[in-house]
């Protein structure tokens, strides 16, 4: 056992046994540990390293096969909202393990890129390796299962704004880690004192080439991540959710957060990550454009808050790039002059032979764990097909349809824009259909969405308006309800 085993190992047996909602909590810090391990071993020459995130997803799917077993169904009720994203989510599971298991046997043969070598352009361009199945397939399908439980069992335990909080409370404690971890490390790489990358990074899978990566003497910062990629993306993600709360009207430390956010942003030099930012910016300056108020008629969206966060933002980067002299040259390393090698043209080979791969199948794909290309839009076409990318649509597509805008809590409104931010990053350049993450968020995303929605579009007679409608139930930044 290591000694992430140590804390997570016991915590998630302890939850198991008494307490739902706090396994849910410690499901979520544990998915920021992407490259670290409970446990390593070896059979048969097989090395393997189990994650804290999976552990304690398999507890988690230990009591949801409890509760089922008690209560005697797996979906909410019919009226509520998040009951069409549930079996959206079975569909996609169902779809995705048939995929894992039957189509590497019905286009076999047909080349594929290899995941571990899709980074050389020589092996992507001329020694594709024929599809046929493998470990790999029943390993992408066995975590597609548990992720999917965990939906399941939050959406069933999370039914009150104060569950709701607890899940809210974990993610704000999992952006912190990486956060301070990765400081920690920015702080240690200057002062020449030991990383403990043992401790986070011990997973034997782990590609040692993305944990530790130097640029002329800048050592970029991949925190509790697996690479720095991974946690640029995972910051831009995060950074986008804080920004939506400060902008609905939470202040003071929400501000520090967004700029601890962005520097270790900056010091991951992730281009991923720093295109996310752009975009969801972009995005947020758009749907929380300054106006007198807001639909509910309390926030009022004025220019200060954009100007403060926008300012705040630049002198935090600008400090970070005057503390780091060689910050600026790695940025650009790792950016623009990367465009002009190898790497990018491999990802974009990768990713247009999803073209390919969905001819040779008819549009079905190559099943689930057959290929990896460089985006999550193309690891669904190219896995999943058409059908699969197409209920994973529909999924996006209803929660953002179920979301109650800016009457939302600053909770949701968190967790939400977080979400949307990662599925910008994992478009770009994240291909990992199961990373953890994403399922973090997607978990807190919709278990809220099951509280708040449902209170949102409900009718109270007492609160009709001029127009004769009734008003909708409104929240507070601390997710209570408001009484008129």
């Amino acid at each position: 056992m290591t000694l992430l085993g140590l804390f997570f190992v016991p915590a998630a047996l302890v939850c198991l046994l008494f307490s739902s909602r706090g396994l849910l909590s410690l499901l979520i810090v544990a998915s920021v540990f992407e490259a670290g391990s409970v446990f390593t071993g070896n059979i048969g020459g097989f090395v393997f390293g189990i994650s804290p995130f999976c552990f304690v997803e398999i507890c988690v799917a230990l009591r949801l096969f409890w509760l089922v077993w008690d209560r005697g169904k797996l979906l909410p009720g019919k009226e509520a909202p998040t009951r069409t994203i549930a079996v959206l989510l079975l569909a996609f599971l169902a779809w995705s393990v048939v995929s894992s298991f039957l189509m590497p046997y019905l286009f076999a043969g047909t080349p594929v890129l290899s995941p571990r070598d899709r980074e050389d352009l020589n092996v992507l361009l001329f020694n594709p390796e024929p599809l046929h199945w493998t470990l790999s397939n029943l390993g992408a399908a066995g975590y597609l299962v548990l992720n999917v439980c965990a939906v399941l069992f939050a959406v069933l335990v999370i039914q009150t704004a104060k569950q709701a909080e607890t899940l809210a409370r974990a993610l704000r404690w999992a952006v912190g880690i990486v956060i301070v971890v990765g400081i920690l490390q920015q702080m240690a790489v200057v002062a020449g004192w030991h990383f403990p990358y043992e401790v986070f990074s011990n997973n034997p899978n782990a590609d040692p080439d993305t944990l530790y990566q130097e640029f002329d003497g800048f050592v970029r910062i991949n925190s509790t991540f697996s690479e720095p990629m991974n946690t640029g993306s995972f910051l831009a993600a995060a950074a986008s959710g804080l920004l939506a709360t400060y902008l609905h009207g939470r202040r003071g430390r929400y501000l520090f957060a967004i700029v601890a956010a962005i520097a270790v942003l900056l010091l991951s030099t992730s281009t991923t990550g720093f295109l996310a930012s752009a975009v969801m910016f972009l995005v947020l300056l758009v749907y929380f454009r300054p106006t007198k108020s807001d639909e509910s008629g309390r926030h009022r969206l004025s220019y200060g808050g954009w100007i403060t966060v926008t300012v705040t933002m630049l002198c935090a980067a600008g400090l970070t790039v005057l503390l780091v002299p060689s910050l600026s040259e790695a940025a650009l390393a790792m950016t623009i002059n990367k465009g002009q090698g190898t790497s990018l043209a491999s990802r974009i080979i990768a990713d247009q032979d999803t073209i390919r791969l969905l001819a040779s199948t008819y549009g079905f794909g190559v099943g689930l764990g057959s290929t990896r290309p460089s985006s999550l839009v193309a690891a669904l076409l190219s896995t999943v097909g058409v059908v699969g990318t197409m209920i994973a649509a529909i999924v996006v597509y209803k929660i953002i349809q179920s979301f109650p805008g800016r009457l939302a809590p600053s909770i949701l409104q968190m967790s939400f824009w977080s979400i949307i931010g990662l599925l910008v990053a994992d478009s770009i350049a994240v291909p990992d259909i199961n990373r953890p993450t994403l399922w973090a968020l997607l978990l807190v995303v919709v278990a809220q969405l099951g509280i708040y929605s449902t209170a949102v579009g409900r009718a109270v007679p007492a609160e009709a308006s001029a127009s004769g409608r009734p008003a909708p139930v409104q929240y507070d930044v601390e997710g209570q309800r408001i009484e008129r």
